[in-house]
């Protein structure tokens, strides 16, 4: 039990649908009051088990009656888990939609005080939109978290916070692509990275800037193709497409814009721009695959990251 000066009784409310007149333990989280099940709340976390297992003490605070409990965490926090607990319908299993707020509330609530049930769920809701495939990566579509630029940093700190360390390659990709370097490095909302992980999206975005998304675009170079029935033609035509690619490259700080990370930077559609014979588009395609799945594959490595199998395992057994 944390023991703090207490707030003024007059700048503290009762969280709505979390203040039960019929329950016994009164918990206090910055200024939101919660009023639940002394035994409900100890039955459901070890953690909060042992705490009040304790014997009171004579002097101990009071409130209303009833033992008094005051936490460290963020009252939007709290909130978001217990009514996780209490309400079935709150917190639904993956693949119900989810909010990342919600998300992110209560993992590290339950990761905190060992509510395995509620980690598993809710690190299922995180994995599902930081996929460990390429596949699942171009099956996520743009309206993911991972679009969500607001919340970019807050899913590496939260990784990083309950050891879901397979979240990182695709979080750290996604920061150090849709993010302002200065952002990266002071943070964002009073949230900042450790250095070790700055220094790894700055290393990263270098390579995938430079390294990845050059040989992301070579098979647009005009280079011989065997069996191409038009070559010179061919070649020409890639090598104009190639001109034009590389335009989306440019970053304009003052507009605020990123250039287009390598992994998003071609896609199905963008072949019909390129007026090739049959032989040339089936090895531009074929090319482009391997290029993106030789990136993927090296992605963990790019960021410092153990390799996706090692990932995996740890996925594995933490959701199991």
């Amino acid at each position: 039990m944390d023991i703090e000066t207490s707030t003024p009784v007059a700048n503290l409310t009762h969280a709505e649908g979390l203040w039960f007149k019929d329950c016994g333990l009164i918990i206090q989280a910055e200024t939101t009051l919660f009023r639940v099940s002394r035994d409900f709340l100890a039955m459901r976390s070890p953690v909060f088990a042992d705490m009040l297992s304790m014997p009171t003490p004579v002097d101990a605070e009071m409130m209303e009656g009833c033992p008094f409990v005051r936490l460290p965490d963020a009252a939007r926090d709290v909130t978001y888990f217990l009514k996780a607990l209490i309400y079935s319908e709150f917190f639904e299993p993956w693949p119900t939609k989810a909010l990342f707020p919600v998300v992110a509330g209560v993992l590290r609530m339950s990761h905190k005080y060992q509510v395995d049930v509620l980690r598993r769920r809710a690190l299922l809701h995180l994995s599902s939109q930081h996929p460990m495939t390429l596949d699942d990566w171009d099956a996520t579509g743009k309206n993911s978290m991972r679009a969500h630029g607001e919340f970019l940093l807050e899913v590496i700190l939260l990784a990083r916070q309950t050891s879901a360390l397979w979240i990182l390659p695709v979080a750290f990709y996604n920061a150090s692509t849709r993010l302002d370097i200065e952002i990266l490095i002071t943070g964002l909302d009073g949230r900042s990275l450790e250095t070790t992980d700055v220094i790894a999206c700055v290393q990263g975005l270098r390579y995938l800037d430079t390294t990845a998304t050059s040989n992301i675009l070579d098979f647009l170079t005009p280079r011989a193709i065997p069996g191409c029935v038009l070559p010179v033609a061919c070649a020409q035509k890639r090598g104009a497409k190639r001109s034009e690619v590389e335009a989306w490259r440019v970053y304009e700080p003052q507009e605020d814009t990123n250039p287009i990370a390598p992994l998003d930077m071609w896609e199905q559609s963008d072949y019909h721009g390129v007026d090739v014979c049959g032989v040339c588009r089936s090895y531009i395609e074929s090319f482009h695959r391997s290029a993106r799945q030789s990136l993927w594959s090296r992605l963990p490595e790019i960021f410092g990251l153990p390799p996706w199998a090692e990932l995996e395992q740890l996925k594995t057994e933490a959701l199991n």
